[in-house]
Formats: C-alpha cells, sequence, structure tokens
C-alpha cells in the first residue's frame, strides 16, 4: 500500500497538470527582498547576540579557574 503510494505521488510530480497561474513581474523581485531581508535579519541577531554569547563562555571558562 505504502509503495503504491509512493509511486502514485511521484507519478504526478513527474508529469503535473498545467496550473494555468500567472505570477506578475514584480513576483520575483519580492522574493529576493524577502530572501535579503530573512539573512540580513539573521546577521542582525547574530550581531547582537554575539557579544553575550562571548562573555558567557568567557566567564564560564573563567570561573574554571578560581
Amino acid at each position: 500500500m505504502r509503495k503504491a503510494l509512493c509511486y502514485a505521488l511521484l507519478v504526478m510530480l513527474i508529469f503535473p497538470e498545467n496550473a494555468h497561474a500567472y505570477l506578475n513581474p514584480g513576483t520575483g523581485s519580492f522574493v529576493f527582498q524577502l530572501i535579503i531581508a530573512a539573512l540580513l535579519g539573521g546577521l542582525l541577531t547574530l550581531k547582537i547576540y554575539w557579544s553575550k554569547l562571548r562573555s558567557f563562555f568567557k566567564d564560564l571558562f573563567s570561573a574554571r579557574r578560581k
């Protein structure tokens, strides 16, 4: 049963029917902006928490020496 279901899904993915959908020219630039914003947001998050993370490990390893 599972094998037949996987086979049917594979056939549907290989031979899709027409979608009859329209993507306007601004859609690509919008998706590009979303990707860039997600990357920059992740980098900003790393920048904000980097010093906190560094000081945490610095305190953690210096506490063992005392």
